[in-house]
C-alpha cells in the first residue's frame, strides 16, 4: 500500500479534531504547532514543519544540501484514534518515509493495547535501494506496582533475512527512570533523575544519560552516548514521558515521543537552550566503526534568571560549544540567543559561531501551543 493512502487514513483517525469544538477538546488541548530553521555550519539547512497533538503526531520537512548533495524529504505521522474510548484499549498507528534521489524508504508500525497493560504490535522498513529491511512483532505489558511504573516488551525482529530475539525494561517513578534493552542489531540503556518540583521560577535539576551500542548486529555501526542536563526542568525532553521514545527503543511505539527506524523524521530532538531554565548542557560522544571519535558539548546560561530578572531580559541566554571532529583537533565555538514563551507562542533564536572555521551557524522556532 503506497505511504500516501496509510497517511491518509492516519489524518482520517485524526478527524474527530475538527469537530471537537477548538482547543478545549481532548484532541487538541496541550497540542502545539511547531516549525524551525536550522542552517549548519557547512552550509546546509533543514526546515521542519510538526503538528504535535493528543490524538496525532506528524509533519514533514526537508534538509537542502548546498555542498552538491542530493536534498532529503521526509514526513510522517502517528495517530491514536481510541483516545477517548480508554474502555476499547489504546491503539497507535504509525508511518514514515525518507526520500532522496531515487531512494525511498518506508516505514509502518502500530500497537494495540489492551486496558489490562497488554499489547500486541509489530512493523516493517522497506529501502528500494538496499537491502536493509526490517520487520518485527512484539508483545508488551505496562502496568503498575505501588509508586513504580514499569513497561516489558518482547519482540522477533529479521534483519536482511536474520531473525533475532529482544526485548526493554523500563522502572521508574517520579523523579527515577531507569531502562535497557536490545533489539538483535543494537543495544540502548537509559538513566533519568527529575528533582522534585518545588514551583514556579525554582530551581530543578534534571538529567539524562543516554546510551546506545550499534556494533553487537550484521551492520557495524557507531557507539553513542549523549548526556543533557538542566537547573530549571519545566516539561519535555528530560521529562520521563518524553524518554520512553527513546528508552524503548525504534519499536517502542510510543505516542508521548514516536520515532521509529527511520532518520531523518518529523520529530525533533529539542535545543540545549529548550530544555529548561537556568543552565542547560548536553555532550554527546560518538565512537564510529574506525575507532574515530566525534564529541560535541553545548552549553547555555540564562543570567537573567539567575540573577531573578523578570523581563525580557530573562529569556536571553549565551553559552560555549566544544567539538572534537578527531582527538586533539578541537573546535570553540560562542553562542547568543533568545527563548521565551509569551502567552500561547514560543520562540527561540540561536546564532553560533565557530571560531576555528570561522563559520556561522543559525537556528529559528516558532511554537504555537493550541
Amino acid at each position: 500500500m503506497p505511504l500516501k493512502i496509510l497517511l491518509f487514513t492516519l489524518l482520517m483517525a485524526a478527524q474527530p479534531c475538527l469537530y471537537a469544538g477548538g482547543i478545549d477538546s481532548p484532541y487538541f488541548k496541550g497540542g502545539k504547532l511547531d516549525a524551525f530553521y536550522d542552517r549548519k555550519d557547512n552550509g546546509d539547512f533543514q526546515v521542519n514543519s510538526i503538528l504535535w497533538t493528543p490524538i496525532f503526531k506528524g509533519g514533514h520537512g526537508v534538509q537542502v544540501s548546498e555542498t552538491g548533495g542530493q536534498d532529503i524529504n521526509y514526513f510522517g505521522g502517528f495517530a491514536r484514534p481510541l483516545l477517548t474510548r480508554p474502555e476499547l484499549g489504546d491503539l497507535i498507528l504509525g508511518a514514515q518515509e525518507v526520500l532522496q534521489g531515487d531512494s525511498k524508504q518506508t516505514e509502518v508500525q502500530g500497537e494495540y493495547r489492551l486496558p489490562s497493560g497488554l499489547g500486541f504490535g509489530g512493523g516493517f522498513v522497506d529501502r528500494n535501494l538496499s537491502n536493509q529491511d526490517i520487520k518485527f512483532a512484539k508483545i508488551s505489558y505496562r502496568n503498575e506496582w505501588q509508586s513504580i511504573k514499569y513497561i516489558a516488551s518482547t519482540q522477533w525482529q529479521s534483519f536482511q533475512g536474520q531473525d533475532a530475539p529482544g526485548g526493554y525494561l523500563a522502572l521508574y517513578n517520579k523523579q527515577l527512570m531507569a531502562s535497557w534493552g536490545s533489539d538483535g542489531e543494537q543495544w540502548r540503556s537509559t538513566v533519568g533523575y527529575v528533582a522534585p518540583d518545588q514551583g514556579a521560577n525554582k530551581l530543578r535539576p534534571a538529567i539524562e544519560m543516554f546510551y546506545v551500542d550499534n556494533t553487537i548486529g550484521k551492520v557495524n555501526g557507531s557507539k553513542d552516548m549523549m548526556v543533557t542536563g538542566s537547573l530549571g526542568f519545566r516539561k519535555g525532553f528530560l521529562g520521563h514521558e518524553a524518554r520512553l521514545g527513546r528508552a524503548m527503543g525504534p519499536t517502542g511505539v510510543e505516542f508521548a515521543n514516536p520515532l521509529g527506524f527511520l532518520n531523518p523524521n518529523f520529530n525533533r530532538r529539542l535545543t540545549a537552550w529548550e530544555v529548561g531554565d537556568f543552565v542547560n548542557f548536553r555532550f554527546i560522544h560518538k565512537t564510529l566503526p574506525n575507532s574515530i571519535r566525534e564529541e560535541t558539548l553545548e552549553t547555555a546560561l540564562y543570567p537573567g534568571q539567575l540573577l531573578g530578572t523578570d523581563s525580557l531580559i530573562s529569556a536571553l541566554f549565551v553559552g560555549v560549544g566544544i567539538t572534537s571532529p578527531n582527538p586533539g583537533q578541537n573546535g570553540v565555538s560562542g553562542l547568543l540567543g533568545y527563548h521565551k514563551r509569551i502567552d500561547n507562542i514560543e520562540s527561540s533564536f540561536r546564532v553560533q559561531h565557530d571560531f576555528d572555521r570561522d563559520d556561522t551557524s543559525l537556528f529559528f522556532s516558532l511554537i504555537h501551543w493550541l
